[in-house]
């Protein structure tokens, strides 16, 4: 039997989800969100020489740890698309990888002609169908050495090791992947995370990555209106030729008018993700009803909790 917790940092919360698996079989253990007096949402690497915000947010991993008497557990961790520079580009993959690494950081260059180096990059290849033989559109993730700095500053002040980081978008993908995994198969949907500020959009077509996107919004009375429009506009799009069966809604807070107004989207189907939807789970969570209603909030820290408990 072995352990992980998934933690994901979001607009000015905590999120923890603590997962068990016994001989293959997941549980869920517990699942909570602690408040902070942060805001996740602003550039972290502007805190990183910060005593007091290090002390702060790991205090409270700490607090959580002790009070769940949790030790000898491997931990994962999320952080925000906002702490990320996400950017799709073609490439010929048949020049080999160091050519493909040239071209990202010549793109990065464009971007950041200063600190194009100080960059962690990964990359998620879209399955797209392009023109040209052996090339293919590639979703360029990079996220500054500082950010990364300021996040092991906290866990190293609590003597832990990170497992894992993974961007919410994507670890929140893998739960959709691991809960609803019949449901996607052979099917083209479109997941949709809601962050204060901003939204996240991932195309999935039977199972393949086809496309990713966000948008930013300032006026909170016209944030309905203008994610509908957003999502139609998309849908509208060369991309999303293959159309979209399910949109799966996931994030900080999904509030009844939001979905109200993506309800009346013609010929989709709406879901709110649910990542423990295949996953056992503890009295602690079957008792809860907040808890239960609450669950799409935990999605980042589910999937990248699976991820190191799952070894995927």
């Amino acid at each position: 039997m072995n352990k992980a917790l998934g933690i994901s940092f979001s607009s000015e919360q905590i999120n923890f989800t603590e997962l068990t698996n016994d001989n293959g079989k997941v549980r869920l253990d517990n699942a909570e969100s602690v408040p902070v007096d942060f805001n996740f949402e602003d550039d972290l690497f502007k805190h990183k020489s910060s005593q007091k915000d290090l002390s702060s947010l790991s205090g409270e991993i700490q607090n959580y740890l002790t009070r769940r008497n949790l030790s000898n557990i491997e931990i994962a961790l999320t952080i925000g698309t906002s702490q990320a520079f996400l950017l799709t580009i073609p490439v010929d993959y048949s020049e080999g990888k160091q050519s493909l690494n040239s071209k990202i950081y010549w793109e990065l260059s464009n971007y950041f002609p200063d600190n194009y180096s100080e960059f962690v990059i990964n990359t998620y290849r879209l399955n797209s169908v392009l023109p040209c033989k052996d090339s293919d559109e590639f979703l360029i993730i990079a996220v500054q050495k500082n950010t990364l700095e300021f996040v092991k500053r906290i866990f190293k002040i609590c003597n832990l090791n990170l497992a894992l980081v993974d961007i919410d978008h994507f670890a929140a993908e893998h739960s959709l992947r691991r809960s609803y995994l019949e449901n996607i198969t052979g099917k083209n949907v479109l997941m949709v995370g809601l962050r204060r500020g901003r939204v996240d959009y991932g195309y999935i077509c039977d199972k393949k990555y086809k496309f990713y996107s966000y948008s930013k919004y300032s006026s909170e009375p016209e944030f309905n209106l203008s994610l509908v429009r957003k999502i139609g506009s998309l849908m509208d799009s060369v991309q999303f030729k293959n159309g979209v069966d399910t949109i799966y809604l996931y994030g900080d807070d999904i509030k009844e008018d939001t979905i109200e107004a993506l309800m009346k989207i013609e010929k989709v189907n709406l879901e709110i993700l649910n990542p423990f939807e295949d996953i056992m789970a503890s009295d602690v969570f079957l008792k809860s009803e907040l808890l239960r209603k609450s669950s799409f909030r935990f999605a980042p820290s589910c999937g990248v909790a699976l991820r190191v408990l799952l070894k995927n």
